[in-house]
């Protein structure tokens, strides 16, 4: 038999197991998510052209080169709060067939700039509060997230002509990439 003192009986055995259970607990409680991480992925969903908010991400295209892909955003809000670089929301009017050639110069910009800046496009008409959020007033619009911020805006309110080299010009002098 063991000296008395060496002995484990059943009573400090489960004030041990409680003391553990009590200090993971506490360790758990303790450690906090930040933006370094996290990473944009986890909050994308499957490919989808037709999610009325879609990340366009530079992806293999099934073994036929990288290139551009829209994939569903599955949680706006964590998204634009963890990303590791700035978040550039591109509003569009879905039913609108003139966004077309914008839409090709912003999938541009995104193959340009990927793992700098994230683009991200929101049919204004499907997400309302968002568009409402950012007083939204035209289509296209952007909008500059950085760790969830909003940094600046640049509409086409007015009427106001501009050019995909303005839009580029604009992303860089507001997001500090280069």
């Amino acid at each position: 038999m063991l000296p008395r003192k060496n002995r484990v009986t059943s009573g400090n055995t489960g004030f041990l197991a409680a003391i553990m259970l009590a200090g993971m607990i506490l360790l758990s409680a303790c450690s906090t998510k930040n933006s370094a991480d996290v990473n944009s992925s986890a909050y994308l969903g499957e490919y989808s052209y037709d999610s009325s908010i879609s990340a366009m991400v530079y992806e293999d295209m099934d073994g036929e080169g990288e290139g551009i892909q829209y994939r569903r955003v599955t949680d706006y809000d964590k998204l634009i709060a963890y990303s590791p670089v700035p978040v550039c929301l591109y509003f569009y009017a879905g039913l609108d067939s003139d966004t077309s050639g914008i839409t090709a110069s912003v999938e541009q910009l995104a193959e340009t700039y990927h793992g700098r800046i994230l683009f991200v496009s929101v049919d204004a008409q499907v997400e309302k509060d968002l568009a409402a959020h950012f007083e939204i007033e035209a289509l296209p619009d952007f909008v500059l997230l950085d760790k969830g911020s909003w940094t600046a805006s640049f509409s086409s309110y007015g009427g106001k002509t501009w050019t995909a080299s303005d839009l580029e010009e604009w992303i860089t002098a507001n997001s500090g990439i280069s």
